[in-house]
């Protein structure tokens, strides 16, 4: 009787380990670029974070409270001329070429 209780319980660790490393490992929906900037006035970079569809991770520079992120599905499920972004804080979509207008300078 005590050893089948042993066993049970065991079993039941196992797969909860099992399903916590299936979650830990999943790739994202979604990779994320972040730019950082030293101030409110978003002109001078200090880092940058690129998180991509396979998982990898590229950190230069420093973070700070001051971002500026676009994301692009791994799914590719909207348009190719359009990436969410964000402008102001709120998640908007934009276009892809953004950076070729006047009125935006990207760095």
């Amino acid at each position: 009787m005590q050893l089948t209780k042993t066993v049970r319980i065991l079993g039941i660790v196992a797969a909860l380990l099992g399903a916590t490393a299936t979650w830990s490992f999943a790739l994202p929906t979604s990779e994320i670029e972040t730019v950082y900037f030293s101030d409110a006035t978003y002109t001078h970079e200090v880092g940058y974070v690129f998180r991509g569809c396979n998982g990898g991770v590229y950190r230069q520079g420093t973070t700070s409270r001051y971002r500026v992120s676009s994301s692009t599905s791994c799914n590719s499920s909207h348009p190719l001329d359009e990436i969410a972004c964000y402008a102001n804080g709120y998640l908007t979509t934009c276009p892809a070429n953004i950076c070729d207008s006047p009125l935006f300078d990207c760095q």
